[in-house]
């Protein structure tokens, strides 16, 4: 461990180099007494800039005696990526472009791969190959993690296919809008790449992105080998389970009876009062509170907790909120003036664009899986589900063998295809866990604290959620624990609970790091957030 000491010199050193601004500034020291706490805001808000702002914190270390701690900077990893093209004959001319636009970055001068740098992603060289060899530069395990999700979710592709798009002209030397259109790519990791990447992160991002080795080879034993080399040359003595064909730690299992001890509440920061809150989301490093009869939204930094409010007339009286980390939006499910009709409002991130399309006056709660909406409801006494496209087009009505005095009703879709839903027995209270196939038929049922009488509302008491990597999490407001669950409900894991502090859950959502859990509490309107060491995102859904 090391620690950068913020003080007037090095600031003014980076602020010289145009390394750090003042609003950033004020940002890293805003709430912080400790220094540990501003060298993580420190190092969050230099590496969003650029490359370039992180080797003149190096620099500016070494000038104001800090240099342990700017020789700490040295260490990271490169990690190359594969992107072919329909167009082999340019590939030489576009990796060229590509690195005259890094040395641009590094300058400060206009570059298209700026728009890599703003996503956290830092692009430092390219070579022609076979294909064109791009390398990413992860000074730590945040910027790998990063790296790892854009790469499964295809923002990174999307975002290069927009770089290229840019510098096709400069590498052709013509411009005409046919010739750019022309270029296809496909971006793909080797085999020691993606593990490099998952010794770093305990992401496998092979889950959701084939390997092009994958064609050729049982993927399997190839894998099975080079991590065993892996292990081998890292002297590590934790044994390799086989699980369906995958070697991964004992570390990313999750048995049906484990806790996390480990976990420990790091924040606890107040929202807005100005109307009830209702409901949380998580979108890339920002969490997302809305409220009821207001059309003001919380929008707060994961980095150092400050908010800033977002105004969204066409939102009146929100419901229910999820985020789409591969469209990189948000949904907000919306009450009418007229109390008689509802809608979907999607916001993008980026754009800050605005759609919204119509759904059913019944609707209680809303998911996201993939790109595609679901709609959790009860229409004439059936529990059902609805999936839309992301435009609002309807795809299916799936109506569940659940029986008609069920009161609420909430459904997550998981990996599997099924659905992990909480239903809710209207003359009981008794709440059921369930395991439902996509045609509505349910597979495993398991009853929610069955000696407790329940309400009749599934908010009241529980909740369901998921994170970008498809993991479950259940919270119990009444006992204050949150634990994370499979498809199957085989799997049961306590994330965390009453004994580190957490009060009375309304809703909880994990980082795509999978090791902060952020936990809403309605009634004293705060946001709780605790570190948990158990990597939860490698739940696996059978």
């Amino acid at each position: 461990m090391f620690t950068i000491y913020l003080n007037d010199e090095l600031t003014a050193n980076l602020k010289s180099k145009h390394a750090l601004s003042e609003t950033d500034y004020q940002d890293i020291i805003y709430g912080k007494t400790q220094p540990y706490e501003q060298n993580w805001s420190l190092l969050t808000a230099i590496q969003r800039r650029s490359e370039y702002s992180l080797r003149c914190l190096k620099d500016a270390l070494l000038e104001t005696h800090q240099s342990d701690a700017a020789n700490c900077l040295e260490k990271g990893d490169i990690i190359a990526m594969h992107l072919n093209t329909n167009r082999p004959e340019i590939e030489r001319q576009l990796s060229t472009a590509i690195s005259q636009d890094v040395s641009a970055e590094l300058s400060s001068e206009y570059s298209a791969i700026s728009e890599l740098s703003e996503h956290g992603l830092h692009l430092v060289g390219a070579r022609p190959d076979k294909s064109i060899l791009l390398y990413f530069y992860c000074s730590e395990t945040i910027a790998a993690t990063v790296l790892a999700k854009s790469y499964s979710s295809g923002l990174l592709q999307s975002l290069l296919d927009s770089v290229l798009n840019r510098l096709l002209s400069r590498a052709t030397n013509q411009a005409t809008s046919s010739t750019i259109n022309q270029l296809e790519t496909s971006l793909s990791l080797d085999v020691e790449e993606a593990l490099l990447i998952e010794e770093i992160t305990g992401l496998d991002v092979f889950k959701t992105k084939k390997h092009p080795l994958e064609k050729e080879i049982d993927a399997r034993f190839e894998l099975k080998a080079l991590r065993a080399a892996l292990q081998r040359k890292e002297k590590k003595s934790s044994e390799m389970h086989e699980d369906d064909g995958r070697y991964i730690l004992p570390s990313h299992q999750i048995s049906s009876s484990s806790q996390s001890k480990d976990a420990a509440l790091l924040k606890e920061f107040p929202l807005s009062k100005h109307s009830p809150v209702v409901a949380m989301a998580l979108l890339m490093d920002e969490l997302y509170v809305i409220h009821s009869r207001s059309s003001t939204i919380e929008v707060f930094s994961c980095a150092n907790y400050r908010c800033k409010t977002q105004q969204v007339t066409i939102v009146t009286d929100a419901k229910d909120v999820a985020s789409c980390s591969p469209d990189n939006c948000i949904y907000i499910l919306n009450t009418l003036t007229d109390r008689k009709s509802m809608e979907i409002v999607r916001l993008a991130k980026a754009s800050n664009g605005i759609e919204y399309w119509k759904v059913p006056c019944d609707s209680r709660h809303i998911s996201v899986s993939g790109v595609n909406v679901f709609l959790s409801l009860i229409l004439k006494g059936n529990a059902q589900i609805l999936e839309y496209t992301r435009k609002g087009s309807l795809l299916r009505t799936i109506v569940s063998d659940l029986p008609k005095q069920v009161s609420d009703f909430q459904a997550i879709r998981a990996k599997t295809g099924r659905f992990v839903c909480i239903a809710v027995d209207g003359s009981s209270g008794k709440r059921k866990l369930l395991s439902v196939d996509d045609d509505g038929t349910t597979v495993h049922s398991t009853e929610i604290d069955p000696d407790r009488q329940g309400s009749s509302s599934v908010e009241d008491h529980n909740f369901l959620t998921s994170d970008s990597n498809g993991c479950i999490l259940v919270s119990d407001k009444r006992s204050s624990k949150v634990w994370a669950v499979d498809s199957n409900l085989e799997q049961r894991t306590e994330l965390v609970s009453a004994q580190h502090h957490l009060v009375n859950p309304d809703g909880v959502a994990l980082d795509d790091t999978g090791e902060r859990l952020f936990a809403l509490n309605k009634s004293k309107a705060v946001v709780q957030v605790f570190r948990i060491s158990r990597r939860t995102s490698e739940t696996k859904a059978k």
